[in-house]
């Protein structure tokens, strides 16, 4: 981070690894490896069956200790089935192994 003031900014190094994509959540491929993915405000337009298998492609596509961010209003109810651990109320991670 690059300080400002009081306030702090991510800094351009680190912005230079960063990769915003779009995707057909059921249809691409999923990359592996990420260590963070943000997914807000997008699973409640998709059935249950499709979040449970978007959910274990985030899953899979996480590097060990890696986080999954979703909506504040969103939650993974089988958490525990798919692997995750429940890290606050609106993110998730995947365990070291």
């Amino acid at each position: 981070f690059a300080q400002e003031g009081s306030q702090f900014r991510i800094s351009n190094e680190i912005k230079k690894c960063v990769q915003f994509k779009k995707a057909d959540l059921l249809r691409d491929p999923y990359p592996v490896n990420y260590h963070l993915i943000v997914c807000r405000n997008v699973m409640i337009y998709f059935t249950e069956e499709a979040k449970d298998d978007i959910y274990n492609k985030f899953f899979k596509s996480l590097a060990p200790e890696g986080f999954l961010f979703i909506g504040s209003t969103e939650q993974i109810i089988n958490y525990k089935d798919i692997g995750f651990q429940r890290a606050n109320s609106f993110y998730y991670e995947k365990p070291k192994s």
